[in-house]
């Protein structure tokens, strides 16, 4: 084949593979100009005709092939397909076996020889099959309607389309008398309302589901069965060794839910003697062990189930529950490392989201317990004494490092929760520090020296309102603390200085906006209501005030920078 030939044969092949079988045709035949001698484009050729079901031009195309090349077993096979295409389906046995005697090892001839033997969809429905075309061509009522073109054209189209029959029974009478016929129910003098009609109709459409179901299934049934008949003994005693080693594991199941487990166990053992190469036999038996605490037993199930695996009896599904289940078995031993290997071997086989719960929990149970393993309320002073040094030297980061592993060997260290927020105020990490002292008033809400850090640190970020919550929290603990009560004034100072206005003022009128807190008061409808009457009527206004949740609320927004009183 030349060059061009090919370069045309390829865009065919392409067209082909997009479903475009008209403009495939139109290249193969451009390619065949180039070069007629290519049997495989007459192939490819007859092929995009049957995809459009154009069997006659399939065929032809399919001669053709035979012709430039007859020992291609595919032109064979191409020239079956349109010939059953064709309902010629002896003529396409034979065109087959020809095509079988060239290669007996194509197997897309096998398949296709042993699809003509299955009936076709029309042929199963029951108002299209031989035993109905009888009834209708020997029927006075219906014989001479097959001799009525327009009425051909439907019944075809029906065939082609089963699905469509009921549809034209409801506009087209003739398809009415043929339902009559066939099932030798007379639809049209049924007895009742419309709606009984309909349900009439419906449970006959029901019925008729229902039967073909039951013959698909017996079918298959019988299909099954010929096919077993047809196995090598030895491959016939597999099966029944099989279907016997099911039988036992159905039986230790039922002993399983019922909690009796050493019957569960005896059963599990029967079916792995008849069928030692079935994963879930083993995997079961370990599920019982693992139910009687017998740990170690249950994770050499779950390695034999792995064992047999790796000889080539492999279901990943089934491998993937057999290393959970060890996973389970060792993490109930406290053998997270190996608990975590085993799960990640189950992820490796089968991705199911249970296993990855199930590995989620280990690490989060292997990290509590390293951690609590690692608690040292010593060596954690020690971190924080070597922490207090480099912080005197002004390395505040690597301060930092060492009150981090001070508060890892004790996280209910507070004195390290108030050095760590400390040198965090140094770094100006000021939200950071915040989460520091936050944390140590968790711990101990009496340690005075946070609340002093806390209110310093809103001092600090403006947020007046706070820092005076802040200080008179820490004065009520201790009400002579002089670190406290000079916070206090020193906030009291900037709130008054800040009443003139100002860029520094209006700063802080803006962060305290987005504080919830201030959001949330004035918001308070009795809020709303004494700032109303402080304009209008400023007596009745600071009567109000005697109420502590009011004066707060006002002392508040005073601080923030929300309200100004002159």
């Amino acid at each position: 084949m030349s060059e061009d030939a090919a370069n045309v044969k390829a865009k065919g092949v392409e067209a082909f593979k997009a479903k475009e079988f008209e403009k495939a045709i139109e290249e193969f035949a451009k390619a065949i100009e180039l070069s007629p001698s290519d049997h495989t484009l007459y192939g490819n050729t007859s092929a995009c005709y049957y995809n459009l079901n154009k069997y006659e031009d399939a065929l032809k195309s399919a001669d053709k092939c035979i012709e430039v090349n007859p020992q291609w077993s595919k032109g064979y096979q191409r020239k079956g397909l349109a010939l059953a295409g064709l309902d010629k389906k002896e003529e396409a046995k034979e065109v087959f076996n020809k095509g079988l005697e060239i290669e007996p090892t194509n197997q897309q001839i096998v398949d296709a020889l042993a699809n003509l033997d299955k009936p076709s969809e029309a042929e199963q429905n029951p108002f299209f099959n031989a035993e109905a075309l009888a009834k209708l061509q020997a029927d006075d009522k219906t014989k001479h309607l097959f001799s009525d073109p327009d009425f051909m054209n439907k019944f075809n189209f029906c065939k082609a389309n089963p699905q469509m029959f009921m549809q034209l029974m409801q506009t087209d009478p003739r398809f009415m008398t043929v339902f009559q016929v066939v099932t030798g129910i007379d639809l049209q003098n049924m007895q009742g309302s419309p709606m009984q009609q309909n349900e009439q109709m419906e449970e006959l459409k029901n019925k008729r589901e229902a039967e073909e179901k039951k013959h698909k299934e017996e079918e298959e049934t019988r299909k099954k069965k010929e096919e077993e008949d047809a196995l090598p003994d030895e491959e016939k005693q597999k099966l029944e060794d099989k279907k016997e080693a099911d039988k036992e594991k159905d039986l230790g199941n039922t002993h399983y839910k019922n909690k009796d487990f050493e019957e569960a166990l005896k059963h599990y053992q029967n079916a792995i003697d008849l069928f030692p190469t079935e994963l879930t036999y083993y995997t079961n038996k370990a599920a019982v062990f693992f139910e009687m605490k017998e740990y170690d037993q249950c994770i050499e199930m779950c390695d034999k189930a792995a064992e047999i695996a790796q000889q080539g009896i492999y279901d990943y599904k089934k491998l993937g529950k057999a290393f959970a289940r060890k996973g389970n078995a060792l993490f109930k031993q406290e053998k997270y490392d190996e608990s975590i290997a085993a799960y990640k071997k189950a992820m490796l086989e089968n991705n199911d989201f249970s296993f990855k719960d199930a590995l989620r929990k280990v690490e989060k149970v292997k990290k509590k317990t390293e951690d609590e393993a690692y608690i040292d309320p010593v060596k954690s002073e020690e971190h924080r004494e070597a922490g207090n040094k480099i912080f005197k030297e002004g390395k505040f980061p690597d301060a930092i490092k060492e009150y981090d592993e001070g508060l890892r060997r004790d996280p209910n260290n507070v004195k390290i929760y108030s050095n760590r927020a400390f040198a965090y105020i140094k770094l100006m990490e000021l939200p950071t520090a915040l989460k520091d002292i936050n944390k140590g008033l968790e711990i101990d809400p009496e340690f005075i020296k946070l609340w002093v850090r806390k209110g310093n640190l809103h001092f600090l970020m403006k947020e007046y309102h706070k820092a005076l919550a802040a200080f008179d929290k820490g004065l009520k603990i201790d009400a002579n603390n002089q670190e406290l009560s000079q916070g206090k004034q020193k906030v009291m100072m900037a709130i008054n200085a800040g009443s003139s206005g100002g860029d520094d003022d209006q700063e802080r009128m803006n962060n305290a906006m987005g504080d919830p807190e201030i959001q949330e008061l004035l918001k308070d409808y009795r809020v709303q209501s004494l700032l109303q009457e402080m304009q209008n009527d400023p007596a009745s206004a600071q009567a109000k005030l005697k109420d502590p949740f009011l004066a707060e609320a006002i002392n508040k927004l005073v601080a923030a920078g929300v309200l100004k009183i002159k």
